[in-house]
């Protein structure tokens, strides 16, 4: 099962990606959130609440705008400098959800595993 555009993203021209995420997908990316949220979490002891830009290099995290017709509201929520996936979402990580590129289970494996290793980057030595 695959993630289809909710009806505000198609009301409000709310970008989607082409395709829609798989269930296995969507748990890659929720992994790499929660990765992220505990990395902020050791290095400013601080909550990350996934509405704010974490600021990690190598990534590019866009909360949701709530103005639809800003140039800000165009860019992705969740894209790696390593890759030119982007995934999008409406208002939060995994409500539907989308992808620009149809990659095979192999290759989705493969983006997730650099994925970690960009977010573990961010870590400091403690």
């Amino acid at each position: 099962m695959s993630n289809e555009p909710e009806l505000g993203q198609i009301m409000f021209g709310n970008p989607t990606g082409d395709y829609g995420t798989t269930e296995y997908v969507d748990s890659l990316i929720d992994y790499l959130l929660n990765e992220i949220e505990r990395i902020y979490w050791n290095e400013n002891q601080s909550e990350w609440n996934r509405h704010d830009n974490p600021d990690f290099k190598g990534i590019e995290f866009r909360p949701y705008i709530w103005d639809e017709e800003s140039e800000e509201a165009k860019k992705p929520n969740l894209k790696f400098d390593f890759s030119s996936q982007e995934i999008r979402w409406y208002k939060h990580p995994g409500r539907g959800q989308s992808c620009s590129e149809k990659w095979s289970e192999r290759k989705w494996r493969e983006w997730f595993d650099e994925a970690l290793k960009v977010i573990r980057s961010n870590e400091k030595d403690l």
